[in-house]
């Protein structure tokens, strides 16, 4: 026998459920992230929780060419991917990111550079550029593991996240001028005044090549699986404030 209670019930449930198939027409998935498989990094999702891990440990998860691309593209998919509710990013074999890697990034600038190709090196530029726009356009809150060294590059991709959770051994270094690039590039300034548990970028993050570690080793997160620790928080934690303030907070 119906009640009342259980008649609106069944209403709203129909309701919810014909606005879900409404919002899937308008933003069909482009990615079946249940089963992607990327080529330039390893993905995992557990439950709503994905993980992305950098994954070149030999030489401390340095990016390429192609794993920025492929980069930009996921974070570009995951506007459209509902069952995704949070990101976790970290890097194989106890560092997070070494930056560019110098033998498959700034050996071809070098050499663009030096044949004049302005065509190819600013179609790099924006690439870097586009990445980072993607991430911060991504509707799921953004979290990274950080471990060991988390330089150049890599230190603007954690910049650029919601939050970052470091363990005391986290060593983190903007090597941007040393190889003539300016020290603003990937939008670093201005990501420049937001800090992170266990670890503080805004002080020294416009000193020309500076490296600092955690400066607050008792608030950063254990040395002893900082990615599977962070993904227990972030599931603990997904319908936390502080989790929406961070998304929501992001500047433009």
């Amino acid at each position: 026998m119906s009640t009342p209670m259980g008649a609106a019930k069944a209403r709203i449930d129909e309701s919810h459920s014909a606005t879900s198939v409404t919002a899937r027409r308008f933003r069909p998935p482009r990615v079946d992230f249940a089963n992607f498989k990327p080529r330039h990094f390893v993905w995992q999702l557990e439950g709503k929780v994905a993980t992305v891990t950098l994954n070149r440990p030999e030489r401390k998860n340095p990016l390429t060419l192609e794993s920025y691309g492929e980069l930009r593209d996921t974070f570009r998919d995951l506007v459209y991917a509902d069952a995704v509710k949070s990101v976790v990013i970290t890097g194989a074999g106890g560092n997070f990111c070494s930056g560019g890697d110098v033998h498959e990034i700034i050996g071809p600038l070098v050499e663009m550079q030096r044949k004049g190709d302005m065509a190819g090196l600013l179609a790099f530029t924006r690439m870097t550029g586009d990445l980072v726009k993607a991430m911060r356009a991504c509707p799921q809150p953004i979290v990274a593991a950080v471990d060991g060294v988390c330089a150049g590059a890599g230190a603007i991709l954690a910049m650029a996240f919601d939050l970052r959770l470091a363990t005391a051994r986290s060593k983190v270094a903007f090597l941007f001028v040393r190889v003539g690039l300016a020290r603003a590039d990937m939008r670093c300034l201005q990501h420049a005044n937001r800090g992170s548990s266990g670890l503080d970028a805004r002080p020294s993050c416009s000193i020309p090549g500076a490296a600092w570690t955690a400066t607050r080793p008792s608030g950063g997160a254990s040395t002893t699986g900082c990615a599977s620790r962070t993904r227990c928080w972030v599931r603990r934690n997904l319908s936390h404030d502080r989790l929406q303030t961070a998304r929501h907070s992001r500047m433009p």
